[in-house]
């Protein structure tokens, strides 16, 4: 299945909650990733539907799960 069909399944969209990692659905069609960094600190990525990094956001957990629902939100 294409990244393309994929991101139009708005109707399965869940949340990322704070202290988590794993990636969600925009409304937008792109695609969030969040991860911790080696223990360092928390990084969230969106991506565009060819995959391309378009925003990225380096800090703490509660920096990068505000930027990454800001972002769910389109």
């Amino acid at each position: 299945m294409s990244t393309k069909r994929i991101a139009h399944r708005r109707g399965v969209m869940t949340t990322l909650s704070p202290h988590v990692t794993g990636h969600q659905w925009a409304t937008d069609g792109t695609l969030l990733r969040v991860d911790c960094d080696r223990g360092i600190g928390w990084v969230a990525t969106r991506y565009d539907l060819s995959l391309r990094v378009i925003e990225e956001v380096r800090g703490s957990d509660d920096e990068v799960h505000r930027a990454a629902a800001l972002w769910a939100r389109g």
